[in-house]
């Protein structure tokens, strides 16, 4: 490869179901590689919450929708020598595909990064008959690789030959160029006759595809590594708790898997190198495989060359660099003179990782929001986002992952004891969202693990483990306050607030009885060695031994609570926020820390912080860390009040600072907000910064204030009257007492004259706008506020006036109802779940460029 001084990274754009920011967060880490060694990094993408958009050179990144043309374009105005679409989604990659094709790559000389000419139409294309085996089968069977092939059957003879060698269980499809059919599974001849007929009558070209049915196989991850030299690594398995059946973001995943014996476990890893050797793979890769335990038998049905989201669970569960890995294998560094840094032992680059814990990864769903939706789980993913557990065992694991994904502020899990028998028995067979509590119910009540693995194909094993956990929690509700109740439940991944709840005590007494008994939290690091080798790696998960693998940090230390879970509302906005709030004040001084469980989150990015806890975001949690670093600060997201509450009645030793805000303290006297005023009130004054208008994305226009979720800078549909609205604002502020970024709203009455309808924290997602269109990170200026850092004067230089931005921004939501299947339902900001960002010289420009 020759010598490359530019990449584009073509991003993400907006978060959806199954997309959050782990791509975002490889990219993070994978620049930093490239800028050490010389390489200018240049972004393009349209989602405002990138932390990518907020972290590189303003010069170097364009928010801009990802088109063949936009991307032709700046390739050639900035000789840009080298493109990567592997931290984006189809669209980028289809993007580079007809680059390719049109040879502008060729002919600006740009090299393809992570993909190449012989691999790159292997990816996300299919043949002219989308039922047939895509180019990327065809490579794989052509290596003898095993494959879930399609045939193509034209008549009953087809039919017949191709059954005998299949062999049933078989899913056939109908083909048509017009419309979608689902796949009809049959076991046996006699059911596929009796429907033979009409199924070659739905399709008009008289064709079906015929497939090996897999969807009650076993499902297992394998992320592995290559470098330009043909070295290969395996990095992790993962292993589903659903089979085939359940798309992979909604089920329940551990690693390493936990069910392989060592035959298949070699099998697997043997062909994920066979097929990283075949397709000339150079960086990193995952691929999905359905098994069949009990004949070994082994299909590969995914391969994705790209970061995902089991990647970063293979990262984050093993603590190997895997991100900055990759960035220099990208560039054809072999494996061998990868250089990390310090912290690392010098063989952690070659050495397959090993773990000597467990990590759980639990989907996260909206169907609480959008009860509209079917939820139940089947090929198409429906999680929002995910959360992690980490133990010493896979029990410990489970609980502390399924404590992690519960809304619950109080670590309460729910039950199901009043659900009927036939319902039980339903949601077995017919899983949805509340599985994993369905199935601990199904275990308290009997049902045998060989009963529940008929019914759910679910492996064994994952019923005894739930059964040792329902024993402890029936030991720990039946023995209050006693020590060995309480060393149990701590053993296997208990917090103090299921203890609060059992025993009818409070926190504070649950810490006393384990200090009393020695019995404190201590901390493991989450390394790639499991001790083998010294590490210094700044990611620890909890748990109850007798050595700690951590410190006291500094007595100059700032806490940041994470969000945790994703849901709807400003999930992926919150994260940045969060990540911005650890690179700020870590550039004011601090030594930061963060708490989070999230494995798809920026927060979670090692190069941000100084230490990272994956510990869920619960009161107990955060109590134990606060004892043991003593931070100066203790930042905590507005939205948990009970936290709020709880902590506020210990921050004697540290200040405790709610951000991002609590919407709540705001006041908002009528619904119905025509335009904003955004401004920074701290105890030295008021500036005004930036009007905002609100526009609906539903038929009506309706301009009641949650229903208005594209947003504009600057107000421009008439000409304001900007000292007025100033005035009116300051008379509101001066009646409540809040600080920061605040938004006070307004509407215009019948007689033109400006109306104030409300005062409130400046939203998430509206303060990441208004970095973007001002330039100017808020989120900084937060930081010197609260920490005693902030120079008012120098704020009022930038902004000398309102409105003095010289382009129009607009910043619209978008939803995820078309990825779940619903119609009709009002686009309101509460169904939140990404967004897209344009620029323009006027309004109707900047909106024309979001819709390209």
């Amino acid at each position: 490869m020759k010598q490359i001084k530019k990449i584009l990274i073509l991003g993400g754009g907006a978060s959806n179901i199954d997309h959050e920011s782990e791509q975002d967060a490889a990219a993070f880490q994978v620049i930093s590689v490239w800028r050490r060694l010389g390489i200018e990094p240049y972004v393009i993408d349209n989602n405002p919450y990138s932390l990518l958009l907020q972290e590189v050179d303003s010069q170097h990144t364009f928010v801009r929708s990802i088109t063949t043309q936009t991307v032709a374009d700046l390739l050639r105005k900035h000789h840009i020598d080298g493109i990567t679409p592997i931290f984006g989604t189809k669209a980028a990659l289809t993007v580079v595909q007809r680059l390719e094709k049109n040879q502008v790559l060729q002919e600006l000389q740009v090299q393809l990064i992570g993909l190449n000419a012989n691999n790159l139409y292997l990816f996300g294309t299919e043949t002219e008959a989308s039922d047939q085996n895509t180019a990327l089968a065809n490579r794989l069977a052509d290596n003898h690789i095993p494959i879930v092939a399609s045939q193509i059957i034209r008549n009953f003879t087809d039919l017949r030959d191709n059954i005998e060698r299949i062999q049933f269980p078989v899913s056939i499809k109908p083909l048509s160029t017009n419309k979608k059919r689902q796949r009809r599974i049959f076991q046996n001849m006699e059911s596929l006759n009796n429907e033979i007929d009409d199924l070659f009558q739905e399709s008009p070209e008289q064709k079906l595809s015929l497939e090996r049915e897999v969807g009650n196989y076993q499902e297992i991850g394998m992320v592995a590594i290559r470098d330009v030299e043909g070295n290969k690594m395996l990095i992790s398995s993962l292993e589903d708790m659903n089979p085939v059946k359940i798309n992979a973001t909604d089920s329940v995943i551990f690693a390493p898997a936990q069910t392989l014996n060592d035959y298949q476990l070699k099998r697997l890893r043997s062909i994920t190198f066979d097929v990283l050797d075949c397709l000339g793979i150079k960086g990193i890769c995952h691929l999905q495989f359905a098994i069949n335990g009990e004949t070994d038998e082994v299909y590969v049905i995914k391969v994705n060359p790209v970061f995902n989201s089991e990647t970063s669970l293979a990262a984050k569960s093993t603590g190997y660099p895997l991100a900055k890995v990759a960035a220099s294998l990208l560039l054809d560094i072999p494996l061998t003179k990868v250089k990390l840094p310090p912290r690392f032992n010098p063989l952690t680059t070659i050495l397959q990782p090993l773990s000597d814990h467990v990590t759980v990864k639990m989907p996260i769903w909206s169907f609480d929001y959008l009860d509209m939706a079917d939820n139940h789980l089947g090929t198409h993913a429906k999680a929002t986002g995910a959360a992690i557990g980490v133990g010493r065992s896979a029990e410990a694991a489970l609980m502390i992952g399924l404590r992690s994904s519960q809304p619950s502020p109080q670590d309460v899990l729910p039950e199901y004891a009043d659900l009927s028998e036939d319902d039980l028995i339903n949601q077995l067979i017919h899983p949805t969202d509340q599985q994993i509590l369905i199935l601990f119910e199904a275990v308290r009540r009997g049902y045998s693990a060989s009963d529940l693995s008929e019914l759910t194909k679910i492996d064994e094993f994952y019923f005894v483990i739930m059964k040792n956990l329902l024993t402890v929690i029936e030991q720990v509700r039946q023995h209050p306050l006693q020590t060995e109740a309480l060393l149990a439940g701590n053993r296997y991944g208990f917090g103090n607030g299921m203890f609060c709840h059992f025993w009818k005590t409070n926190n504070a007494t649950i810490m006393a009885m384990q200090k009393q008994l020695d019995h404190v939290k201590t901390y493991k690091m989450i390394e790639p060695t499991a001790g083998e080798f010294p590490e210094k790696i700044n990611s620890f998960y909890g748990s109850y031994e007798f050595e700690n693998d951590t410190q006291k940090l500094s007595d100059h230390s700032a806490l940041v609570i994470g969000k945790g879970r994703n849901h709807l509302g400003p999930n992926t906005a919150a994260d940045t926020y969060t990540a911005e709030m650890l690179i700020q004040l870590h550039k004011l001084g601090y030594k930061t820390i963060i708490l989070n469980n999230n494995p798809n989150s920026v927060s979670l990015i090692p190069a941000i912080s100084d230490k990272q806890y994956i510990e869920p975001v619960q009161l107990g949690e955060i109590l134990n860390v606060i004892e043991l670093e003593q931070p100066q600060y203790v930042f905590l997201p507005g939205n948990r009040h009970f936290l709020i509450r709880e902590l506020q009645k210990i921050a004697g030793n540290f200040k405790l600072v709610v951000l991002p805000p609590d919407q709540e303290t705001g006041t908002v006297y009528q619904d119905h907000v025509d335009f904003a005023l955004n401004v920074l009130v701290s105890p030295q004054g008021i500036i005004p910064i930036a009007t905002v208008g609100f526009r609906s994305q539903m038929e009506n226009d309706d301009n009641q204030l949650e229903n208005q979720t594209s947003y504009y800078i600057p107000y421009a549909n008439r000409q304001l009257d900007s000292e007025r609205v100033e005035e009116l604002a300051r008379v509101e502020i001066k009646q409540h007492p809040l600080t920061g970024l605040i938004q006070i709203l307004f509407t215009i009455d019948k007689n033109g004259n400006y109306v104030t309808t409300g005062i409130t924290p400046l939203r998430i997602t509206e303060t990441i706008f208004l970095n973007q269109v001002t330039g100017i990170n808020w989120i900084r200026i937060l930081m010197q506020m609260y920490t005693g850092h902030f120079d008012p004067m120098f704020i009022r230089k930038l902004i000398p006036q309102i409105d003095s931005a010289s382009r129009f921004a607009i910043m619209q939501i978008t939803f995820p109802f078309k990825h779940l299947g619903i119609n009709n339902v009002p686009k309101r900001r509460r169904y939140e779940i990404g967004a897209k960002l344009s620029f323009g010289p006027t309004l109707d420009d900047s909106t024309t460029n979001l819709l390209k």
